[in-house]
């Protein structure tokens, strides 16, 4: 069954892919150029950071958007939601206990009932792209990867491997260096074969890929708890 959440990986992979072979194509060429007295190669491997970088931005800015429609699609009852996801998606009411007004107490209640009612509450799920953000205007890393692990209530670790971590803070931290110039790209280039960044990328495909499994098999659990019509 083809779901809203597979375009999403899909796309995020293929770009990758395609700064992979961008890479191999600059690894078998040595990156000369006729005036290469700039470190034009140099940043030709440094822009691999704001590729990768901007392909994770993509990535969190269009799930959300393609979870809730895959939610809505199967008729799930909120339910079947864990609490972490509603508690995401009624961010609005929550914002409201943040004062000692009346307004506040109503909300707080409001919480707690909705906390204590949750497994009978039988309501559908409806679109809820636009409040569940996960692309904040920060650069993505690994705070963002963890906090839509936790949300949706999968097991497991959210890293496909252990050196997961160590990668999304490279990442972060090259492309804020060559985005914002806090770093000459050249000498950011300079630093890595583009071998190097071929890892990096394939390394990224894979935590890529892993949650897209790992969303797959939560929403196949979510779609089991439909009845079927007349049950």
């Amino acid at each position: 069954m083809k779901r809203a959440v597979d375009s999403v990986f899909h796309k995020a992979v293929e770009q990758l892919d395609r700064e992979e072979r961008r890479l191999a194509s600059l690894d078998k060429s040595g990156g000369a150029t006729t005036f290469d007295r700039d470190g034009f190669a140099a940043m030709n491997r440094a822009l691999s950071y704001v590729v990768m970088g901007g392909v994770l931005e993509e990535l969190m800015r269009d799930l959300p958007v393609a979870l809730a429609s895959d939610l809505v699609a199967q008729n799930i009852e909120r339910r079947h939601l864990p609490v972490s996801l509603i508690a995401a998606i009624d961010s609005s009411i929550f914002r409201q206990c943040g004062s000692d007004t009346v307004t506040s107490l109503i909300a707080r209640a409001n919480v707690v009932q909705a906390v204590t009612s949750h497994d009978s509450d039988s309501r559908p799920v409806v679109d809820f792209g636009e409040v569940f953000k996960l692309a904040d205007g920060s650069t993505i890393n690994e705070k963002h990867f963890k906090a839509l692990w936790t949300l949706l209530g999968l097991s497991g670790d959210w890293r496909c491997d252990p050196k997961d971590t160590f990668l999304l803070k490279e990442i972060r931290e090259k492309r804020n260096d060559v985005a914002h110039w806090l770093e000459d790209p050249v000498v950011v280039g300079r630093s890595k074969r583009p071998s190097d960044l071929r890892t990096m990328v394939r390394s990224l495909i894979d935590l890529v890929q892993h949650f897209h499994l790992a969303i797959w098999y939560w929403l196949d659990d979510r779609a089991a708890s439909v009845k079927p019509p007349g049950n």
